[in-house]
């Protein structure tokens, strides 16, 4: 049984994400997560439209990793996956494999998957070739059972970090005939974000109005007392700020940050006038950006009151990005 469960979750190779024929019959996707795109749950990957070694989504941008087949939704920080996120079916099926028990640690924390790099994940059958699989889900969590039906928007779990993953996340990945497809397009050109001109968005037109496709998002942002770790999963919450703490930084995790893209990170303190500003171009970017800058306490230590933090990320003088926080310091 291991065997099969092994066999189930390996990765499906990236010179098949295309197919050369209509997709029929069609398939209608509800969202697979019950969060709000774009506030509490941000797409950080695509599936990998190049066939080669390089990076390619769907709208000709590079928010995606080499052959990656499968879209990947993911929350915030730590705290959001413990407070729970959940994992629906995107239609109706028949459950064919689960799997659960693997803990929610980051990867570079873990000696070795066995195989087992999907960690807790779900395999659902649709009919007529469709299968969807959900993975990374939170141990645990998994709520529906091999042979079980299931009906659109069912909870078959919750958002967790479990297999291969640095962060909490759902990897959802969509096959036709045990083939991978973008859900965003169905068929494409090989090698191109071209999509073919015979198929379409597989998303219900409530699905694809939450996932319009964004170049950039803030996932999220935060003042500190020092620079906090770029990774999610190990990093400090909560860190008090005081009037005696030696630093104050604005952080933020940024996806899809470019070389020659502008940010601008702002501290602004209780009499409303800035504490400290600084506006310069990125030299590199990438799929994940952590992005941080601040200043060190006045002799006499911060002046109590509330403090507001804001980051603005900009691309050829268009603001893609624009997130603001707040700290109290008493």
């Amino acid at each position: 049984m291991m065997q099969i469960l092994r066999a189930l979750f390996l990765s499906v190779a990236a010179s098949a994400l295309c197919a050369s024929s209509p997709l029929v019959p069609a398939l209608q996707l509800n969202l697979p997560i019950d969060c709000e795109i774009g506030r509490t749950c941000f797409i950080q990957k695509y599936v990998d439209r190049d066939s080669g070694p390089e990076r390619l989504d769907y709208m000709c941008g590079k928010i995606t990793t080499d052959a990656h087949d499968g879209t990947d939704f993911r929350v915030r920080d730590l705290s959001d996956m413990r407070a729970g996120i959940a994992v629906t079916a995107v239609a109706a099926g028949t459950v064919l494999r689960v799997r659960d028990g693997e803990p929610d640690i980051s990867v570079k924390l873990r000696p070795g998957l066995n195989g087992r790099d999907a960690g807790n994940g779900v395999v659902i059958d649709h009919g007529n070739g469709w299968q969807s699989q959900f993975s990374h889900l939170r141990n645990g969590s998994v709520a529906v059972r091999p042979r079980q039906h299931v009906s659109t928007g069912d909870r078959i779990g919750l958002i967790g970090m479990s297999g291969n993953a640095e962060f909490p996340h759902l990897h959802f990945a969509l096959r036709y005939q045990g083939q991978p497809v973008d859900p965003f397009t169905g068929p494409f050109i090989p090698g191109t974000c071209k999509t073919d001109s015979r198929s379409g968005s597989l998303w219900t037109q409530r699905a694809a109005r939450a996932l319009g496709y964004r170049p950039s998002v803030v996932i999220s942002a935060g003042l500190a007392p020092s620079i906090p770790s770029a990774s999610v999963a190990d990093r400090a919450e909560n860190r008090d700020i005081t009037r005696n703490s030696e630093n104050l930084i604005l952080w933020a995790d940024v996806i899809g940050a470019k070389a020659g893209d502008i940010q601008t990170i702002t501290i602004t303190g209780p009499d409303g006038e800035p504490v400290h500003q600084r506006t310069a171009p990125l030299e590199r970017g990438g799929l994940i950006w952590f992005a941080y800058s601040g200043k060190k306490a006045p002799a006499t230590g911060w002046p109590a009151g509330d403090y507001q933090g804001r980051y603005v990320l900009s691309r050829n003088g268009q603001v893609l990005a624009d997130y603001r926080t707040g700290r109290a310091i008493r």
